[in-house]
């Protein structure tokens, strides 16, 4: 059947010329489609890097300066970093709160706001990376991992005497080699200060759905707090995760926000708020340009697969249409209507399997000129084969959905009724 079918395209190459150019323009856009959505959903199956789960923020205004029971304090006093932690002790002693971390205004997941600085290894070698100026129990908070699998305890206790950085910048700074032992600067003055790196945290993204970014976790001690005002310590960030058995949730956070409203006060200092971190998150990842560029990717690619859906089953559907004639005498010469289904459905998947040999060359062309991002995956033996072969299975697929139907129901014509179309 396979030479008989070869010959049926043959003979009607003349007819079947639109037929193939449609094809081929449907197959290299819809290749290109599939290439661009894999990339997307690999970069969201990607691992954040941290847990928010069971996680919560707390947020700490301070009285301004017009109210009456406003506190003033001399100048370099260290009483207002001292009641700062005197809330965080606080927050400590409660029941639920397994862990405390505070961390500077740029350093929380989720958050618009960054702190980005040149990194260098000598004077050749730099990587632009973000600092997040933490405390060690940010780690146990965010359940950040070593990329050795060490625990989160490991890298609080390495941030204690030095830098703890993210695998993207290892990998970005010295690809190869290891950056575990060594001495990073922010300058490539000779003088500059020099710290240790004591350990390599997983990959860490900063907004959920984009890439992993080169990360340098730096220490937040005490002699900060009480160097800073009382405006740069509202701006600080406090959150804590739940105690195992705790079970967190925004009913949860906003109970826990008026059990603790008089507590978590001091000096100027006054709870604000309480909010659960996957509220934080979701309300987050809903209004960046990734997730809404995702959105309207899902939504062009949706457009395209239905109007190519439409256009190759209008196609086909009026060639099979078309030839009722042909099939009807098939049928009465002693073809079977399996036979004809068979032929009608192995021509249509046919001449897409001889259309895909010039797209696919044109596709590898595309590739060969580095038109596919190579931001989450090179472009490799394995992506262009798989991108192919979905290609392939989504038109064969709609070919078959387009010639089986009305294959089917010219096969149910008896043949004199069949040969009135011829």
């Amino acid at each position: 059947m396979f030479k008989h079918i070869l010959k049926l395209i043959k003979a009607q190459g003349k007819s079947n010329a639109w037929v193939f150019m449609e094809l081929l323009i449907v197959f290299i856009l819809l290749w290109w489609s599939i290439d661009a959505t894999l990339m997307q959903g690999i970069t969201a199956l990607q691992p954040e890097g941290f847990s928010v789960d069971n996680v919560c923020k707390v947020t700490l205004a301070v009285r301004p300066r017009t109210s009456a029971s406003y506190v003033n304090y001399q100048e370099g006093s260290e009483e207002v970093g001292k009641n700062y932690l005197r809330i965080i002790e606080r927050l400590k002693m409660h029941p639920d709160v397994g862990t405390v971390a505070f961390f500077g205004p740029h350093s929380a997941p989720f958050n618009y706001s960054s702190n980005s600085r040149t990194c260098w290894n000598d004077t050749v070698s730099a990587v632009n990376s973000l600092r997040y100026t933490v405390t060690p129990d940010y780690f146990r908070v965010f359940d950040i991992h070593a990329v050795d699998g060490g625990s989160p305890d490991l890298l609080a206790d390495a941030l204690a005497d030095g830098w703890v950085v993210s695998r993207t910048l290892e990998e970005k700074l010295v690809d190869g080699a290891h950056l575990q032992g060594k001495r990073l600067a922010w300058d490539n003055k000779g003088d500059s200060t020099t710290y240790r790196v004591n350990g390599i945290t997983v990959p860490i993204k900063k907004q959920g759905f984009d890439q992993p970014r080169p990360v340098v976790f730096t220490l937040l001690t005490e002699k900060d707090l009480y160097e800073a005002d009382e405006r740069e310590l509202g701006q600080m960030q406090i959150a804590f995760r739940l105690r195992s058995g705790v079970t967190g949730s925004s009913d949860y956070a906003a109970s826990f926000k008026t059990e603790m409203k008089q507590s978590l006060a001091a000096g100027n200092f006054w709870l604000a708020d309480v909010q659960y971190y996957p509220d934080i998150r979701g309300k987050f990842l809903d209004n960046t340009m990734q997730v809404n560029g995702q959105r309207l990717n899902i939504a062009v690619n949706a457009f395209l697969l239905v109007n190519v859906f439409l256009a190759v089953i209008g196609t086909f559907w009026f060639r099979v249409n078309r030839r009722k004639g042909e099939l009807g005498l098939r049928m009465a010469v002693g073809s079977s209507r399996r036979t004809i289904r068979q032929l009608v459905v192995g021509e249509g998947l046919l001449i897409l399997t001889i259309v895909s040999i010039p797209a696919l060359l044109l596709c590898l062309n595309m590739a060969y000129a580095d038109m596919l991002s190579t931001v989450v995956m090179k472009v490799t033996f394995g992506r262009l084969l798989v991108v192919s072969l979905l290609t392939w299975g989504i038109l064969a697929g709609i070919i078959f959905l387009a010639t089986w139907y009305p294959s089917r129901k010219a096969s149910r014509l008896e043949p004199a009724e069949a040969l009135h179309y011829e």
